[in-house]
């Protein structure tokens, strides 16, 4: 595993190196179009841009899934040392300093002990991103669709199409997450063995339904955590292209061009597309944390399971129970034990996250 995660690391270097390249060739293109558009406004020659062909719904969904993937792939690899430090903290209840914890993982491990898992994290992760990001803009544009610009409508639908796009994402993918907590612990391979080893005894000891224990506070902190991330990070892209649209109006008033409504400003910058990713990830991280400490203790609850203490009622007695006992320990603090790695993880994942699936978007020329 270990092996694997460097490798992903080298081709992770080569991908942000080709996606630097493609996004700047793109960039570049865009720039060389509102010249020209700008040239022809002013009476210049310059040719018109073509209108490209439309999409259908099918090919947009398909090429904002694989946005969301190659995205996710990249992130994941770059930042799988941050994520090896989180599970020590999180799950292993570390209590050794930083630099301790560093420093033994690297004399029992090795460096390619920092992405132990990293491939059970992509395959975890690659789908659910995917998923989040296709289904957010699917929903947005329903959204966008049905209520008018800047109505109270509006906002509240983009809250709803965040908590949604994150609730679609945690049902599909939700299994994985429980099987790499159990496989990631610390004694996990030595009891489960491989993946598939871990799936027949969990699936054969505990019931198909276990595979979904811990789902209830990840939807309940789903709602909040997707609400709070997209809405600051939709919110703080809207307000910078509503400026820079009211800067390039004001331009072409001054100027006295008359150019078409479609070489509008469509897209922020991208350092600001990493500043807007990163604020909104911190703030739904910090906003949410709890919730993610609770799930993943109780996904690491054996024994038989069911349905009904899955979902319903019994869930969220569970869930109750598992906080007292969490909070029965160091007090309230032990809600947020990991949360400082976490959220140094975040700020970058969720900086760079967004800022590829924007590239991957751009480069597969689907809005």
């Amino acid at each position: 595993m270990g092996t694997a995660g460097g490798a992903g690391a080298g081709a992770g270097g080569r991908r942000w190196r080709f996606l630097a390249a493609a996004a700047t060739r793109a960039a570049a293109t865009k720039a060389a179009t509102g010249r020209g558009a700008t040239r022809k406004a002013n009476g210049g020659g310059a040719k018109p841009r073509r209108r490209e062909k439309k999409l259908s719904r099918k090919e947009e969904a398909g090429r904002r899934l694989a946005s969301g993937t190659l995205a996710t792939v990249c992130v994941r690899t770059v930042l799988a040392p941050l994520e090896r430090v989180k599970i020590e903290y999180l799950l292993n209840r570390s209590a050794l300093k930083l630099e301790a914890m560093v420093g033994g993982i690297l004399r029992t491990e090795g460096a390619l002990g920092f992405w132990k898992g990293n491939m059970l994290n992509i395959a975890r992760t690659a789908p659910f991103k995917a998923i989040n990001f296709c289904a957010f803009d699917t929903y947005r544009e329903i959204v966008n669709r049905t209520f008018p610009e800047g109505s109270d409508a509006r906002k509240i639908g983009l809250v709803c199409a965040g908590a949604g796009a994150g609730m679609t994402a945690v049902v599909t993918c939700f299994p994985m997450d429980v099987l790499r907590t159990r496989l990631l612990t610390t004694g996990g391979k030595e009891k489960y063995g491989s993946f598939f080893a871990c799936v027949k005894m969990m699936y054969r000891q505990e019931g198909a339904s276990t595979f979904y224990r811990g789902i209830t506070p990840a939807l309940v902190s789903m709602v909040p955590n997707a609400a709070v991330y997209y809405s600051v990070y939709d919110g703080l892209k809207n307000r910078r292209l509503a400026q820079l649209n009211a800067e390039l109006a004001a331009t072409r008033k001054k100027s006295g061009s008359k150019q078409a409504e479609e070489n509008s400003v469509k897209n922020i910058e991208q350092k600001n597309m990493m500043l807007y990713g990163a604020v909104a990830g911190v703030a739904s991280e910090a906003s949410t944390y709890p919730f993610e400490v609770i799930r993943r203790r109780m996904q690491m609850q054996s024994g038989r399971s069911s349905t009904a203490m899955v979902f319903g009622r019994k869930a969220l007695l569970s869930m109750a129970t598992t906080l007292r006992s969490v909070a029965r320990e160091s007090g309230l603090k032990s809600l947020y034990a990991g949360l400082g790695p976490s959220c140094v993880q975040v700020l970058p994942s969720a900086a760079l996250g967004y800022y590829t699936y924007e590239m991957f978007k751009l480069l597969l020329e689907v809005d």
